[in-house]
């Protein structure tokens, strides 16, 4: 798989963007995630599982990022209005890459 696989799609709202993944990164529920964590998405990231709870930790670690949803296949990042998304895209990008090139390490293995 390469970053090619991963599609953006703009919404309406200039603020948010949803990377739609070709591989499942979570079970299938949706959650949502903004600043500060509080003890309920600590809960949350054990329903996640490690990878789920890892992807949305990183990108929420992601400086100018406000929010985010994620589902099993799509991740919906909403981010401040004063930061651009080519400060956020690239680093969104690189984490989800990451996940997917171990997930296809993963399926080799077995």
């Amino acid at each position: 798989m390469e970053i090619r696989d991963i599609v953006v799609y703009q919404h309406p709202n200039p603020e948010m963007k949803s990377f739609l993944m070709p591989v499942e990164i979570c079970p299938p529920l949706v959650e949502h995630f903004s600043k500060p964590f509080t003890a309920r998405s600590e809960k949350t990231f054990k329903e996640l599982g490690t990878v789920g709870a890892q992807i949305v930790k990183e990108i929420m670690a992601v400086p100018g990022v406000k929010s985010l949803e994620i589902r099993p296949k799509e991740v919906r990042v909403k981010k401040e209005p004063h930061v651009s998304w080519e400060q956020i895209e690239k680093k969104v990008f690189r984490i989800l890459k990451s996940f997917m090139r171990r997930k296809s390490f993963r399926l080799v293995k077995r």
